[in-house]
């Protein structure tokens, strides 16, 4: 990791979910805007549907749920999920969200890069892949900046507020843990 990188990661911190952040995923999982670039629709959730996902996103083996903080104050900025891959005990698919304040500044690139060595090191990972929306050209520059690449499989088309959205599947192998920094 170079300096800036070090200093990013040192703004932030991943922890589980508090009671406290339900206003603010309940804002993220509503924000229509931001549900589109995730391929998904706002489904006007309250404080209660906000929980019952919280819930499903965190129970059983091989589900990961983490909220993105601000180091200093505890604040969130988004949040990451990641599961275990179907048939593959070292494969793992993510996904991320952090706030539009918050893009663009690193933050999401510190997380996954602290999300990259948690899954390496506590759960032996090798490979991680994502869905992301071919346009979300931001995301996508993230994503191959980290070493991921895009998968040769045939990007395939949904139906996100009424309107196609491309999703391309991206993936990286992980470095063996021992090797990590």
């Amino acid at each position: 990791m170079n300096q800036a990188t070090n200093q990013t990661v040192a703004q932030i911190k991943l922890r589980a979910w508090q009671e406290t952040d339900l206003p603010f995923l309940m804002r993220l999982r509503n924000d229509v805007a931001l549900q589109a670039r995730l391929l998904a629709t706002a489904r006007g959730s309250d404080e209660d549907a906000v929980r019952a996902w919280l819930m499903r996103r965190t129970e059983g083996a091989g589900r990961i749920f983490q909220v993105i903080a601000d180091r200093v104050n505890g604040d969130p900025i988004g949040y990451l999920q990641a599961d275990l891959s179907d048939g593959q005990a070292d494969g793992w698919s993510f996904g991320i969200c952090v706030d539009d304040p918050f893009q663009g500044s690193g933050r999401g690139t510190s997380a996954l890069i602290a999300l990259e060595d948690e899954l390496a090191r506590h759960f032996g990972a090798r490979s991680l892949t994502l869905e992301v929306d071919r346009a979300n050209e931001r995301a996508v520059r993230c994503y191959k900046r980290l070493g991921y690449e895009e998968c040769e499989a045939a990007p395939r088309q949904v139906m996100v507020c009424d309107q196609p959205r491309e999703v391309i599947v991206m993936a990286k192998l992980l470095a063996p843990t021992e090797s990590r920094p």
